[in-house]
């Protein structure tokens, strides 16, 4: 009995004695921001959020911003900004400007991959203007900058942004024949939008696909449940919600340069009609008509943004990657000379399974 106590005893005497931080002694950083000012300097911007009263309901964020010529720099002067020491474990947000990315955020990418205290599901994203401004920015939300704009993101995956994240444009960074792409943000007044997405080749920003043409993005990436988009058709506006799709590959290879076959298959229905003097009943001769209309956007679309990712040199939709992982003898360099010649042929299959109502 003496031996357990005194055992106790040394326990109670060793947790004593550690330094234990609470939340309430760190800085928690939840969102970080980069900008381009000029060839040797960048500016950095974090978002610290301060909890009011339970009663009240309320958050603030403390924004801190620092000029430095590195990101070693970076981090030593934003601690000397902080009363508290800073905590990047909780890290939700990291964004860069479009200029920034446009030079390349090389350095941002190897030191993110290489940091312990940041997970791999926070959300990367290219401001359209100053992070600075988005981040300090107020919005119609009773919730700190971060969870605001992680909610935009994540309501957009749902529908028709790609899937995205750190740990999506790390393996896309370090793969072969494969490259990455974020989501393009824009703050308009009293809120953030999703304007597109940033097409990068490895580590640079080369391209920006509006919002209207990210559906065809994710339906050459993934599997679509929930996407929509609106066409013109010869008899008005028409929009159409896809409620199932799968995309394959095939390649061959019957002289030097390969060839590669893309089949989009999905489900759909048409959801909204603005048009004058058609009926939205459904009816086989309207339902065709619509089904050829629909597949003939899609594949002149997804040939179109693939004949840019080769004008642009990259390639995020992985044909590369698809083409080493099929093919013996795969060469890097002997890839790259002949991407821009490889014919990439797009088919569509498209099936309307219901009409909505006129409007």
């Amino acid at each position: 009995m003496r031996g357990k106590l005194l055992s106790v005893l040394c326990l109670i005497f060793a947790a004593g004695c550690n330094n234990i931080d609470s939340v309430e002694d760190r800085a928690i950083v939840q969102i970080s921001g980069y900008d381009y000012i000029d060839e040797n300097r960048i500016k950095g911007t974090v978002g610290i959020p301060q909890y009011g009263e339970e009663s009240a309901r309320t958050v603030e964020e403390l924004n801190l911003t620092v000029e430095t010529e590195s990101l070693k720099e970076f981090d030593i002067q934003i601690q000397n900004e902080s009363s508290k020491p800073l905590s990047m474990g909780k890290l939700e947000v990291n964004l860069y400007n479009e200029d920034l990315a446009s030079r390349g955020i090389t350095e941002f990418m190897d030191i993110l991959s290489r940091d312990p205290r940041i997970g791999r599901n926070i959300y990367l994203g290219i401001v359209d203007g100053d992070t600075q401004k988005l981040i300090e920015g107020e919005y119609n939300q009773n919730e700190t900058t971060a969870k605001y704009l992680k909610g935009i993101i994540e309501n957009n995956i749902d529908q028709n942004l790609p899937k995205t994240n750190l740990h999506y444009f790390l393996y896309a960074y370090y793969a072969d024949g494969l490259d990455g792409y974020l989501p393009y943000l824009k703050k308009k007044n009293s809120h953030i939008e999703v304007s597109g997405i940033s097409i990068f080749k490895e580590a640079s920003q080369v391209a920006v696909i509006p919002a209207e043409d990210t559906l065809i993005l994710k339906l050459l990436k993934e599997k679509v449940e929930k996407g929509s988009q609106t066409i013109q058709t010869e008899d008005g506006r028409v929009g159409m919600e896809i409620t199932d799709s799968n995309t394959s590959y095939q390649v061959k290879k019957t002289g030097d340069v390969p060839r590669f076959f893309v089949n989009i298959t999905m489900k759909g229905f048409i959801n909204e009609m603005k048009e004058t003097g058609v009926e939205s009943q459904k009816n086989p001769t309207r339902i065709n008509k619509l089904e050829e209309e629909f597949s003939t956007y899609y594949q002149s679309k997804a040939e179109e943004m693939i004949e840019l990712f080769k004008d642009n040199e990259t390639d995020p939709i992985g044909l590369g990657n698809i083409y080493k992982n099929r093919m013996r003898n795969f060469d890097k360099q002997v890839w790259e000379e002949q991407y821009s010649e490889v014919l990439v042929e797009v088919n569509v299959d498209l099936k309307i399974t219901g009409m909505g109502i006129s409007l």
